[in-house]
């Protein structure tokens, strides 16, 4: 996990759903200064690993593994990795 990746996490905790073009504008991320394209990255990579899920085009929500993650219930270490592509 990179930190981005929870920030993306805590992002779509508090608003819901979000797209990386809106989380590119939250304080948090213009702090990081990471791109749009990386959010969206990670964004696929925490999706391939269960801890968002998209819910239209380019939108993604937390899961409940997200949640649990964030709670400090869940190892990410422990959490699938699929294959690109």
């Amino acid at each position: 996990m990179q930190q981005v990746d929870e920030r993306i996490l805590e992002h779509l905790a508090e608003d819901g759903w979000a797209s990386p073009q809106t989380m590119v504008s939250d304080s948090r991320f213009e702090r990081m200064k990471v791109s749009r394209g990386h959010i969206r990255e990670r964004c696929e990579e925490l999706a391939r690993r269960e801890l968002i899920a998209p819910i239209y085009s380019d939108m993604y929500e937390i899961t409940t593994e997200g949640l649990a993650y964030l709670r400090g219930d869940l190892d990410a270490g422990h959490l699938p990795r699929w294959p690109i592509g």
